[in-house]
């Protein structure tokens, strides 16, 4: 694998059922010390963290899709622009995303997310009922 024939692998990671069909196609493409960061997760580094940072994201959007936008590749960094839509209570959540992949060697070394939580934070304060399921998103998580 390399940045640039990356993007199309990640869309079809994000078309399988979440976590564990998301989980497996990118469970062999990840570094055993890769590192990833996103807003509202603490960082994650090898695949145990990686895997339940995933779980609580799924575990919050159950439903959350993405549509790539846009990519850009440079020697071993590809740059990939989606739109993220989830549904939290009965509204949908839109938002945008940056991620940042260093490839080395054809596996994923790190993964930077950039994107506004605000979005969403609003819209869990707007819907009360999605609370607990904000909680738990933060709480460990058990694997399936």
């Amino acid at each position: 694998m390399t940045p640039d024939r990356f993007p199309p692998i990640l869309a079809a990671g994000w078309a399988l059922p979440k976590p564990d069909g998301f989980l497996a196609h990118f469970r062999p493409l990840i570094h055993p010390r890769a590192t990833f960061s996103q807003p509202m997760f603490p960082d994650a580094r090898g695949i145990d963290q990686i895997e339940t940072m995933f779980r609580r994201l799924f575990t919050l959007f159950p439903d959350m899709t993405l549509a790539i936008a846009h990519t850009a590749a440079n020697e071993d960094t590809v740059y990939v622009e989606s739109l993220c839509t989830a549904t939290l209570g009965r509204r949908p959540v839109t938002f945008t995303v940056c991620d940042r992949f260093t490839i080395v060697d054809g596996t994923i070394r790190a993964r930077h997310s950039y994107s506004d939580p605000l979005p969403v934070l609003l819209a869990c304060l707007r819907s009360p009922a999605t609370w607990p399921r904000l909680l738990r998103s933060r709480l460990p998580v058990r694997s399936a």
